[in-house]
Order: C-alpha cells, then structure tokens, then sequence
C-alpha cells in the first residue's frame, strides 16, 4: 500500500505543471488513499479519475513499464486532449480588447484576444521577473508579485535602465494591502537596452526587450487592461470556461441591479458582499454604515457597465481563488453622478458569489 501511495505522489508531482482544473484529479485520489486499506478501495479511487488525469496515469505506469510504443502513443493523445483546453485566467473581456497573462515559471508574457468566445493567443513575448521564485511577501524581496493588476500609465522619460520606457503597475492593490498585508513598491512593465539580460534577473518587475514592449504599445489601455500575473497558467475545458463566465455575469448583472434597487432595500445589495469584505474605509461594518447613510439621501439610481473584463488569479488563498471584475462604470443619481474605472475583488463562498473587496482606479 505505501509503494502504490509514494508511486502516485509521483505521478502528481511530474504532472502538476499541467494545471487541468476539473473532475477529480490525482491529487485528490491520494489524499482519499491515506484512509484506504485494500486494492480493491484503490482501484475505485483511481476509477474516479477524470479522463485527462487517467491518461496522464496511464502515461506513467506506460514510462514505468517502459512500453516505449504506447507511450508514444498516449503522449500524442495527451497533447491533442490539451489542444481542446483554454486559458482559464481570462474568463471574459470584450472582442475588440486585450488582456495580458505573465507566466512567471516560463517567463512568457501572452497577449490575448477573444476569438468565438474563447481566449486564444495574439501574441507571446519572452520576458523576465524577479530574481527569487514564489510570491511577493514585502518591499526588497526580489519577488514579482502574483495577482491581478492594471497599468496606470505609461512613462518614457525616465533612466535608461527603463529602456523606452515603463508601465507602472497598480501595486499593491486593495487585496495585497487590506487582506494579505503585503507592501513594496514601483512593480512596473519596462524596457531593457540589454539584449543579453540573463533571466529571472529583475527586483520584482517584468523586463521586455525595447522591440517587444514597443508592440505593447498599441495595445495597453491604461486603467483598463488587466495584467494577470500567475506562476504558471490554468486551463479548463471550453464547457467549464462557458459555465464559470456565465455565472460570474450573472453575478455581476445581480449585483447591478441589486445597487440600483438600494433607495428601496439595502438587503438584496448588502447579500452581494462578504463578511470579511475590506474597502479604502476599512471592514464590513464601516462600509455599510457608509452605505446606509448615502442611501438614505438617494431617490433613484442608474448605473451603466462598459468594457466588463473578468479574470481569474492562479493562486489559491484564505478565501479560495480570487476573481476579479474590472469595468467602466456610470453611476448616476438624483444626488452625485461617478465616471471610472471600478475593480471588484470577488470569491465563492460555498455555491454563492461574493465580493470581497471594492476599489476605483
């Protein structure tokens, strides 16, 4: 029993990189198999499988066996099964936009557009991050950080060791500051004059030759384009990509409506958030006294959503993935009237969507 367990942390180990997320995978078999006793208990785990993850099992008892013809052949059916899969980062943008995805492991930055619905790759350009693997946890760290940002702006009168120029990124957000009390500064998309830069050589930023971040250019939208920076990338089948967006937008249009329907009932519009939510003004707590004292002075309210993207982070946290909701918003009333870029920070807790954090660009 213990050589069938090692064996499959084996197995989840080597295919890890691969990143499928759905049905049951290998990693969920082996942590079911500390509780199992017989062969017969093993072969109903490894049944449970999904399909891409019992062909990656059967990869490698293939290799273990060194059935070198089979493997052939599997491998070759493996590769073809990954071709029907999508990013799953870049859940929903318009037609006529971008959204930008850093694999931090391959230091490849992808350009991404919309193609009958479903992410494909425009563009992808070699880059380099931050001289120490993993997540950024402080200033100085030498860590490019993993999340979901937005370029502020775009400089060119700065150093040359800028290269043509800069996009200052929007670290640390709302989420790094308020739930994960991270700090650190200047994480920014720049140019290098170095052709021979070495990798994973940069403080924390996201190094592109000047002839690649030129091609950049025509397509960053500040305050608008999201820069999805993951370790690696995640894909799901187009079923699942379809299902995921379809309930995020319903979340949202909910959401809206819920807001605009606050003169009359805050509680529909407060179900929307979680319990553990931070805004600018701090807590849960804060945020609806804040609320209800507004709306209170509110006769009617309209508001009018443009250029909706939603994104996914690759990492999983105290709360579970984080999703991430950017658009143009008109916000109108009998009292104030908001044009701006709003960013929502949102979680699943149980089967129910909720936003976890608020912020304006």
């Amino acid at each position: 029993m213990k050589g069938v367990r090692v064996f499959l942390f084996f197995l989840i180990c080597f295919f890890l990189s691969f990143n499928f997320s759905f049905g049951k995978s290998l990693e969920d078999v082996v942590r079911e198999l500390g509780g199992f006793s017989t062969p017969q208990q093993i072969e109903k785990a490894i049944n449970s499988l999904n399909s891409t993850d019992r062909l990656k099992l059967e990869i490698l008892l293939s290799a273990y066996r060194k059935n070198e013809e089979r493997l052939k052949a599997l491998l070759s059916s493996f590769r073809r099964s990954r071709e029907k899969y999508v990013i799953a980062n870049a859940i929903f943008f318009p037609s006529d936009r971008n959204v930008i995805v850093v694999d931090k492991e391959k230091e490849i930055l992808y350009v991404l557009g919309l193609k009958k619905g479903l992410p494909f790759i425009v563009k992808k350009f070699p880059c380099i991050t931050g001289k120490r693997a993993g997540d950024k946890l402080r200033e100085g760290d030498q860590r490019t950080p993993e999340g979901i940002y937005f370029p502020l702006f775009w400089s060119d009168n700065l150093p040359s060791t800028y290269g043509i120029g800069a996009f200052p990124l929007n670290y640390p957000n709302l989420i790094d500051r308020k739930i994960l009390h991270r700090n650190g500064h200047g994480i920014w998309i720049h140019g290098t004059d170095n052709p021979n830069r070495p990798p994973h050589s940069s403080n924390g930023c996201i190094v592109l030759r000047n002839n690649y971040l030129s091609q950049l250019l025509s397509v960053v939208k500040p305050k608008e384009t999201p820069v999805i920076i993951v370790e690696s990338l995640q894909y799901y089948s187009p079923k699942r990509y379809f299902a995921e967006r379809q309930s995020l937008l319903d979340f949202i249009n909910r959401w809206k409506s819920a807001w605009e329907r606050t003169p009359k009932n805050l509680v529909p519009y407060f179900s929307c958030y979680s319990e553990h939510f931070v805004w600018k003004g701090g807590g849960i707590k804060s945020w609806k006294d804040y609320k209800k004292r507004v709306t209170s002075r509110k006769k009617w309210i309209r508001i009018k959503i443009d250029n909706l993207y939603l994104c996914k982070d690759g990492r999983v946290l105290k709360y579970g993935n984080i999703y991430v909701a950017s658009f143009k918003m008109t916000y109108d009333s009998n009292n104030y009237h908001f044009k701006g870029e709003k960013v929502l920070y949102i979680i699943k807790e149980g089967k129910r969507w909720k936003i976890l954090g608020e912020e304006t660009l």
